[in-house]
């Protein structure tokens, strides 16, 4: 039996091909007005604070058009309900966005999604290795000062600051999910690492701090992939994802990181990441 992480690693690497290589047909989806004969799939879209969680959902409902503003910051709790079509297939979910901040509402959310009844059958956890936008100028004066105290601040320390975050974060979700506090009716977990035409030079680092087996020693993230595989019967998926063109600011000061793909490039990942959603979506068994 092929092992799940080559599997896994197989997937990334043909989105990669597919995006150097050109554009791929397109995946629509449409909000929901009333349409019979669709079972509603829940999904909960997870991860920190400036990932990209809302403009992912934008980008997955084609709400992003090219020339639209800059994004913005969602504190609160979003739920959406959309229908997603592939060719003539349609799939018909109800998408609860949780804010990455953390607060009270967010801890709110997070009961009222994960825990009750309605928990939801699948997550797309949104990761940036590091590239996370940080929205209050006070939280960036304070992520500047606590790492001026331990070096130089620089793109790379930030980076390393927000990947931090980004593990110890996701360690409460998986430990929730193995320990069947949350998600107890849970099918499948995707992580969506965005925001990656940033580094898309970088892109086999990426692939290998997310993705299991290949790092001769695993990132942590790595590790707690690894722990959801052995510990449940989870459908589990890792793909890079762009949701649209944007430049990135990393702190004040610093140079701005900017998109090394173009706008057919990043439709291409759209794309993709459409067609595993849809498959995961409407497959009922585990992996």
């Amino acid at each position: 039996m092929p092992d799940v992480w080559e599997n896994t690693r197989s997937r990334w690497e043909s989105v990669r091909h597919a995006v150097d290589g050109g554009p791929a047909a397109g995946v629509v989806a449409a909000t929901l007005h009333g349409r019979p004969g669709l079972s509603v799939n829940p999904i909960a879209v997870t991860g920190e604070a400036g990932v990209g969680k809302s403009v992912l959902y934008d980008a997955l409902t084609q709400s992003i058009r090219t020339g639209d503003h800059d994004s913005s910051r969602s504190p609160d709790i979003e739920k959406h309900a959309t229908v997603l079509r592939f060719g003539s297939r349609r799939t018909r979910a109800a998408v609860t966005v949780i804010p990455g901040q953390l607060s009270t509402q967010r801890e709110k959310a997070l009961q009222d999604t994960m825990r009750g009844d309605a928990s939801p059958h699948g997550i797309v956890h949104v990761v940036a290795w590091g590239h996370n936008r940080i929205w209050q100028r006070a939280s960036q004066r304070d992520v500047h000062a606590a790492l001026a105290a331990d070096g130089d601040v620089d793109q790379e320390a930030v980076r390393n600051w927000h990947r931090r975050k980004e593990v110890a974060d996701f360690r409460l979700l998986v430990d929730e999910i193995i320990e069947g506090q949350a998600a107890q009716r849970l099918r499948w977990l995707i992580v969506a690492v965005s925001k990656c035409d940033l580094y898309w030079d970088r892109l086999d680092e990426a692939r290998d701090y997310y993705i299991p087996g290949q790092a001769p020693r695993e990132s942590p993230f790595a590790l707690l992939m690894r722990d959801l595989e052995s510990e449940t019967s989870l459908r589990l998926s890792v793909l890079p994802m762009v949701s649209r063109l944007m430049r990135h600011q990393y702190l004040p000061g610093l140079p701005l990181g900017t998109s090394q793909l173009d706008d057919a490039q990043i439709g291409a990942l759209r794309t993709h990441f459409g067609q595993e959603l849809h498959s995961f979506i409407t497959q009922r068994n585990g992996h």
